[in-house]
């Protein structure tokens, strides 16, 4: 007698195939949900031909379900990791949305790159179910907060597990100038910038001059409090690292630490401005010019300014992630190879350097500096 995982397989693909010749629409739901506990329940991963099989059969009689049983069967599979992915796929991407709606929002098998296209093509009952989905990556609440309506965005500014960028959290808050329920979600979000409560703010002021009463009293004054709270708690943060990165420039022109050493742990916070202060100081440039280039412009200026300091390829590599979260997500620009950094002449890059602040000492724009630190070396 046949034990063990091959007996198991054996019986999942004969009930697969009887399955598949049911005629009776509730029996075929209940031998579903049979298929299905035997599915999961095995201490094994299905085999490709069994995720295969399994797929085939699901689709089939999901087809050949009543519209009230269909959604059943994704609350069945909804939560489990071994739903095979086009299964998954399909189920999110039904047009009824009582079918789509668990697997959109709790199946953990569709993808970051699955769920941002769904959202892309979805209707706004989609987009909601999206939206409630446990974590949620800032590239997808930028397609959310741009496709939705306003009950996706409440429901995108009450999940405390959806990242919202800079430029989505302000788009938030102009949506909810005509929304009472979003601006109160969005005030209770804890990642608001000081920016974006300053703008808040003056919405909730706003709309308490035009409706009154003592509730939107203090709703200002505590909007006001937290708003105040954290600028303050930014502007310590700042003066913070300001001294801090005074004392890393301080100690790499006394050769106690190397600019490798002094840049890493700013690296390794993010801080980016402080990065530009300790370059532009040892360059002799302008601060906002090297912050602009580091944060923005052209990425040959960057790698001579780096080279020329012969800060590490790791280091380099390091800014250029912090820069490519600046520039949201864009890494088209930001592809290097280490060798080609390496074979940049210390000296010549260095001369490139001393080239580029006469030019921007007479004016002269710096957009050919890619071709000038050519003839430089």
């Amino acid at each position: 007698m046949s034990t063990g995982p091959a007996a198991a397989s054996g019986a999942i693909v004969q009930q697969l195939a009887q399955l598949g010749a049911e005629k009776s629409s509730d029996k075929r739901l209940a031998l579903l949900r049979s298929v299905a506990d035997l599915y999961f329940a095995r201490a094994i991963r299905p085999t490709l031909a069994e995720e295969y099989l399994f797929t085939e059969i699901a689709n089939s009689v999901m087809r050949r379900l009543q519209p009230a049983q269909r959604p059943e069967v994704s609350e069945k599979l909804c939560e489990s990791d071994r739903v095979p992915h086009e299964l998954a796929l399909t189920l999110a991407s039904d047009a009824n949305i009582a079918v789509a709606r668990p697997i959109l929002a709790r199946s953990p098998v569709l993808t970051e790159a699955d769920i941002l296209r769904l959202a892309q093509a979805s209707s706004d009952d989609h987009l909601e179910a999206i939206a409630t989905r446990p974590t949620l990556s800032s590239r997808i609440t930028d397609v959310l907060i741009d496709r939705g309506s306003n009950k996706v965005l409440r429901t995108v500014s009450g999940n405390a597990g959806a990242e919202v960028s800079e430029t989505g959290l302000r788009r938030l808050v102009d949506r909810a100038r005509h929304d009472d329920e979003l601006c109160l979600s969005l005030a209770d979000r804890g990642d608001l910038t000081p920016a974006v409560l300053e703008q808040l703010e003056a919405i909730v002021c706003e709309r308490a001059e035009q409706q009154g009463g003592d509730h939107a009293g203090d709703a200002i004054a505590a909007l006001r409090a937290r708003a105040q709270a954290l600028i303050a708690e930014e502007l310590g943060k700042r003066r913070a690292n300001i001294s801090s990165t005074e004392r890393i420039i301080a100690a790499i022109e006394a050769k106690t630490l190397s600019v490798d050493e002094g840049l890493t742990p700013l690296l390794d916070g993010g801080r980016l401005l402080d990065v530009a202060t300790v370059v532009a100081h040892l360059l002799r440039f302008e601060r906002n010019f090297i912050f602009q280039q580091i944060a923005a412009g052209d990425l040959n200026t960057v790698l001579l300014a780096f080279r020329a300091l012969d800060v590490s390829f790791e280091n380099l590599q390091a800014t250029l992630v912090l820069r490519a979260r600046k520039r949201r997500g864009d890494k088209a620009a930001e592809v290097l190879a280490r060798t080609d950094y390496e074979a940049v002449d210390l000296a010549s890059a260095q001369r490139a350097m001393r080239f580029l602040k006469v030019r921007l000492t007479t004016g002269s724009p710096t957009a050919t500096l890619a071709a000038d630190s050519g003839r430089a070396a």
